[in-house]
């Protein structure tokens, strides 16, 4: 017994060291490029217009009523659901907001009453959603028709304007020349970062994303989650609606923010996100929305009407979609055509080799660190690994050949016995 309370604690906890070239392609890297290259072309198209002063600013400004949905939708994307009913929820608590306000409430209230009314419709979906399991996409339908609904029958034709004034400060002012809706949506966006890169709650939600029924067997309340998931996307939506109605020029009627959702969900997308759950950063969604606000904004100084812009969301939201496959199934198929002769037998052996030779390589470097060793322990050491990855890469090719070389005897033998 003393003996094993006296041994070494083994340190388990999975540690990759930070490699530059793995971190420049990275897809938040690709996007930062994205970035830059739409940078570059409005600078090209109208250099006057981009270094005048305020342009950067409203562009940015432009972009930031989408800001708090696309947040909510990340957790919500995470789970495998989705949340189409966003927009209506965020026009039914602006409405909700400009009524308290024609009441004559104290500005606090009326605030909190907005969005507590996105925190309760997102608890209403969250309810058929995680308890009653019904199709998240169903019930988001639904509630969507029946949020814009509930707003065209208050306020038929009519448009509330009577709104809190530092909904329009928040808009569009700026503090040193920093936009104050970018500001707020960097320090709501730290919290979303901690809450799923940094805690239990985070980890909760890639694993449903990934199976939910494991997650469960797990011992993890997956309904509770889910509930707790779509208040929080009600709430954003009640945030974004201090945004939206601030942009908007402190107004809001039964027609506004029709297609926002559709927007949120393709900025998250475009930010790695996954639609299927379980996989995807929050830093990915913040830098698609700055790039989303400069590319709808480039496209709008080059003469393309909304309803073209719209295509264009549409398809960067499938090519966003498609992108993952292509790197995974697609180069995958084409180095088993032209690097391995469409054989599976050559490409199992190399693949294999491949993870054999890595392992060694890691071990030679993990020699080289140990300061336990003498040098010549360590040269003995290297020497064997060296050794064995050339016996590895050696019986490799001469395997390769062998297969390739029956490959194309099959081949020959087939040909000559169709030709009869």
């Amino acid at each position: 017994m003393s003996g094993n309370a006296n041994a070494p604690v083994r340190d388990l906890t999975a540690k990759e060291s930070f490699k530059l070239s793995k971190f420049l392609v990275k897809w938040e890297m690709m996007l930062v490029y994205i970035l830059i290259l739409i940078n570059v072309a409005l600078i090209i198209n109208k250099p006057g217009l981009y270094f005048s002063r305020g342009t950067i600013q409203a562009i940015i400004e432009s972009g930031m009523d989408l800001s708090m949905l696309v947040l909510g939708m990340i957790f919500i994307l995470m789970l495998g659901d989705i949340d189409v009913s966003c927009a209506a929820n965020m026009i039914l608590s602006a409405m909700v907001t400009g009524l308290m306000m024609d009441a004559g409430l104290p500005v606090i209230l009326c605030v909190a009453g907005g969005v507590l009314t996105g925190g309760l419709c997102g608890a209403f979906n969250g309810f058929f959603v995680a308890y009653m399991k019904m199709p998240a996409v169903i019930v988001t339908i639904a509630t969507s028709m029946l949020f814009r609904g509930i707003v065209k029958i208050v306020l038929d034709v009519n448009v509330l304007k009577n709104f809190p004034s530092f909904y329009t400060a928040l808009a569009w002012s700026d503090i040193a020349g920093i936009p104050v809706a970018m500001i707020a949506f960097l320090l709501i966006s730290l919290i979303f970062v901690l809450l799923l890169h940094k805690t239990t709650f985070g980890r909760r939600l890639y694993m449903i994303g990934n199976n939910p029924t494991v997650t469960t067997y797990s011992g993890i309340n997956v309904e509770k989650t889910k509930m707790e998931v779509f208040i929080i996307m009600g709430l954003m939506a009640g945030l974004a609606s201090i945004f939206f109605v601030g942009r908007m020029g402190g107004g809001v009627s039964s027609t506004m923010g029709t297609g926002y959702e559709m927007d949120a969900i393709a900025i998250c997308v475009l930010g790695g996100v996954s639609t299927n759950g379980g996989k995807g950063k929050v830093y990915g969604p913040i830098i698609a929305t700055f790039i989303m606000a400069f590319l709808i904004y480039t496209l709008g100084l080059m003469g393309v009407d909304a309803n073209s812009r719209k295509i264009m969301t549409g398809i960067i939201l499938i090519i966003a979609i498609l992108i993952p496959n292509i790197n995974r199934e697609f180069w995958a198929g084409l180095k088993l055509k032209f690097v391995y002769n469409n054989n599976k037998n050559v490409e199992a052996i190399n693949i294999k080799t491949q993870n054999e030779v890595k392992i060694l390589k890691e071990e030679i470097a993990a020699i080289k660190k140990n300061a336990d060793l003498s040098a010549d322990k360590k040269a003995a050491k290297e020497k064997e690994c060296l050794d064995k990855i050339a016996t590895l890469q050696k019986r490799c090719k001469e395997t390769t050949a062998a297969l390739k070389t029956e490959q194309q005897e099959d081949n020959a033998a087939a040909k000559k016995r169709f030709a009869k």
